[in-house]
């Protein structure tokens, strides 16, 4: 609703869903428990390419703190819960492995889980509890997100931050507050005050430290407004207001903002295949249909795109692993000569190796002919052409496994993906104790108990 049909301020009427809403469906509960999965393994997975040198800038050396604080995943570190939501944020992030979700246009259980989890860990909150704010941030994020985009996407913000930010709000006021529907309005209304983010990081750290970012000011914003901290309740729909500065668009057209379903079963949770930007990822399984090629017999790679996937993706020279997350190009070259795309494909002299460097040169991008947004295909579906000296075949995948609305990738595949990110850092038997207390996190005592688990599982030579 907005204030012209109803005078009450949005983050008022967030705040009474927020706050009224006490039951979560079950199928909602459980595609929650399978993102939450998925995002602990990316995160203790970032153990492998994060330098703790980095890690400690943000939270001052991770000095000793009381044992209420919160914990980094993975890591026998304690500090405060914002700069705990920060680390692991970055963490659930910084692979680009993590999930996503249509109406966000951006990765909400990055932003929205590691708030929830500081704040239930210094509150000594539940599994139960834990789910629900978990589930609640979800929601108000990707609500925020249906109502915004993809104008907000296409004008070059980071939805995941930008909007994100009020996710993590969400949950961490829901674990603060209680249902005090003052302070969790309040909090609402603040965070419109930190949330930033934009599209120029991608392919560079500081798209997930923005992230990071984000998710702190979501628990700064609850515990601020606990000490006393006062905000504009209209904060979305004033006219210098976050929905006119941000979208540049009429605050009376953000009616029926409100989670009207829950995006976690509709349109669901996407589950990454592969480390890199969703964008490319039809690309990927068009150019799998090809096979391993032989790159000194190929003459030209055509890779066709929608136009609103191409503009952040279409990289023909990376020169890192991170900008080749946002490569299209590289990332069919690589299945093109290796037939699979995986974590050590994106380490920086992968990038470089000259076969790789060869194949770049012969590949280029075109818009994907006829696409509009009408339908669902035409807006994540690729086309991939290979023309070799033997001829030239082309496929179309109209969209890649698990991204269809309501069809998440099944639980033996995010359980095998968990395992897959995890081996080597915990241990077989650790690994197989926290898939358990994950997937039954409603009946965990303590929220606390799964870093202790985690902590548990560490293996002696990661």
């Amino acid at each position: 609703m907005s204030e012209s049909d109803s005078g009450t301020p949005l983050a008022k009427s967030f705040a009474d869903w927020i706050c009224e809403t006490d039951e979560v469906p079950a199928d909602v509960r459980a595609a929650a428990k399978l993102a939450i999965l998925d995002a602990l393994g990316v995160a203790i997975a970032a153990r492998r390419v994060t330098d703790d040198r980095l890690l400690s800038v943000v939270t001052d050396g991770f000095v000793e703190v009381p044992p209420t604080e919160s914990t980094v995943i993975g890591r026998p570190w304690r500090t405060s819960p914002a700069r705990s939501a920060f680390v692991n944020a970055f963490l659930a992030h910084v692979l680009d492995f993590d999930d996503s979700s249509g109406d966000l246009a951006g990765h909400p259980t990055a932003v929205v889980l590691p708030a929830a989890l500081a704040v239930a860990q210094r509150h000594g909150a539940t599994g139960a509890d834990l789910l629900r704010a978990h589930c609640l941030g979800f929601e108000v994020a990707c609500a925020i997100g249906r109502r915004l985009n993809p104008g907000h996407y296409d004008s070059g913000w980071h939805p995941t931050a930008t909007l994100g930010a009020f996710g993590a709000a969400a949950a961490a006021a829901r674990l603060t507050h209680g249902d005090d529907r003052d302070a969790v309005a309040r909090t609402i209304g603040l965070t419109t005050a930190f949330a930033a983010g934009l599209k120029s990081s991608f392919g560079t750290l500081a798209k997930s430290l923005q992230v990071g970012r984000a998710c702190e000011a979501g628990v700064l914003a609850a515990q601020l407004t606990g000490a006393g901290a006062t905000s504009n309740l209209a904060a979305f729909e004033h006219r210098q207001g976050f929905v006119r500065v941000f979208d540049r668009i009429e605050a009376n057209n953000i009616d029926a903002v409100l989670p009207g379903r829950w995006s976690l079963t509709h349109p669901g949770v996407i589950i990454k295949q592969y480390p890199c930007c969703g964008s490319t990822h039809s690309a990927i399984e068009a150019a799998y249909e090809h096979g391993v090629v032989d790159a000194a017999t190929v003459e030209e790679v055509v890779i066709e795109l929608h136009p609103r996937r191409r503009v952040h993706v279409d990289r023909p020279w990376p020169d890192g692993g991170l900008a080749a997350k946002f490569s299209v190009q590289y990332t069919v070259a690589r299945m093109l000569l290796s037939g699979a795309v995986a974590l050590d494909d994106f380490e920086d002299a992968r990038v470089q190796e000259p076969r790789l460097r060869t194949l770049l040169g012969k590949i280029r991008v075109a818009d994907l002919e006829g696409a509009t947004d009408e339908r669902f295909e035409e807006r994540y579906g690729a086309a991939v052409t290979v023309r070799t000296t033997e001829g030239s075949r082309r496929t179309f995948v109209p969209v890649s496994l698990g991204r269809r609305p309501g069809e998440m990738l099944p639980a033996d595949r995010i359980i095998a993906k968990f395992e897959r990110c995890t081996d080597g850092i915990l241990t077989p038997d650790g690994s197989a104790a926290l898939i358990e207390a994950v997937l039954d996190l409603e009946n965990l005592e303590s929220a606390g108990d799964l870093f202790a688990i985690c902590a548990a599982a560490v293996s002696a030579h990661a």
